[in-house]
């Protein structure tokens, strides 16, 4: 925006110093030291720059931005699927001073859609501008709303993190979610394709305590969903760990008829856990008959190795068994396969 300064302006202003400032500041004495006369030009400028200016924003201008968009309603009933265009490219004509104000603070075009038809243009004139202010251009000026069918669901929050204990500690149990689920709202497509709502990240390091946190829930949707709640309150419960270890019988599993057995080489194995320190976990782990070292006759079945081939073990722990980072030393074993004598049939004899 720029506009020529009325004629005569410069001589005006340097006549108007001339009358205000002492002679000696001001004026053509050719006894006057240079930087007197160099500071009383630098103050003419300035006032000329100063009145050209606001001689200049009492014009009319034209002015083009930027202008968000938000659809704070939509048709009852309904919910938007896809977000609308974010924001509209808008052409103003006003004078300077209230187009700078509204360049310095953008006004936000918040639409109330009765249709899924929106007029930008109309909805900008509803927002209240200006006096003065004129709509010359709206671009685009009519948007299309994605609709859907609004529903809600109930669905439960799943939390997202990354806890890390100190050395020697590790949680308890799975972190308990307050309220542990949430009830969403928006488009039934949107809804649809949904089995939890997620929080945002929980970051900690070094817990060796329980901790108790608030999380906020996750907006993955950009806003086309809402939910009941914003937040869950989280509680971790911690505890202090120790090793511990037992020597397991190697067992055989889904082992089918026609054999009689499995030997395996070695025939037993050293079980390696971490138990919670209080409680009677580590006795439990030490003492039922549960925790037991097994081998799938499938893995044999499948073993093209050879006769004397080894075969993976696997842990088997109750569930009501808390013990955790179960590892078998050796992890794979030999083994032999005891089968049945075959049978025969008599077959009828010729006299």
């Amino acid at each position: 925006m720029s506009v020529s300064p009325p004629r005569g302006t410069l001589t005006a202003v340097r006549d108007r110093l001339r009358a205000l400032l002492p002679s000696s500041e001001v004026g053509d004495n050719l006894d006057e030291a240079p930087g007197q006369r160099g500071l009383a030009m630098l103050l003419s400028l300035v006032v000329a720059l100063v009145m050209w200016f606001s001689f200049s924003m009492r014009e009319e201008y034209p002015v083009t931005m930027r202008m968000p968009v938000e659809i704070v309603q939509t048709p009852s009933g309904t919910s938007l699927r896809e977000r609308p265009p974010p924001s509209a490219t808008v052409t103003l004509r006003g004078d300077g001073w209230t187009l700078l104000s509204l360049t310095r603070r953008t006004p936000v075009l918040r639409v109330v859609a009765e249709s899924g038809r929106v007029d930008l243009a109309a909805a900008l004139q509803e927002i209240g501008l200006p006096a003065g202010v004129e709509v010359q251009a709206v671009q685009p000026q009519i948007i299309e709303l994605a609709l859907d069918t609004q529903t809600n669901r109930r669905l439960p929050i799943r939390l997202r993190q990354r806890i890390e204990t100190r050395v020697g500690y590790d949680l308890l149990r799975a972190p308990r979610l307050s309220p542990d689920s949430v009830t969403v709202t928006g488009a039934q497509s949107l809804l649809g394709t949904l089995d939890s709502w997620p929080t945002e990240v929980l970051f900690a390091e070094g817990v060796e305590s329980d901790m108790m946190r608030i999380v906020a829930l996750s907006d993955t949707f950009s806003g086309l969903l809402s939910t009941s709640v914003r937040a869950t309150r989280v509680r971790v419960d911690v505890g202090q760990f120790t090793e511990g270890g037992r020597d397991l019988d190697v067992q055989i599993e889904n082992m089918p008829p026609g054999i009689l057995g499995v030997r395996f080489d070695p025939p037993t194995v050293r079980a390696v856990f971490s138990a919670p320190l209080e409680g009677d976990t580590y006795d439990r782990a030490t003492e039922s008959d549960d925790f037991r070292a097994v081998v799938d006759f499938f893995d044999i079945a499948r073993d093209t190795t050879a006769t004397d081939g080894q075969v993976p073990v696997s842990a088997r722990v109750p569930e009501d068994l808390d013990i955790r980072d179960v590892t078998l030393q050796p992890s794979r074993v030999g083994y032999f396969i005891q089968r049945a004598a075959p049978t025969t049939n008599a077959e009828d004899e010729e006299p």
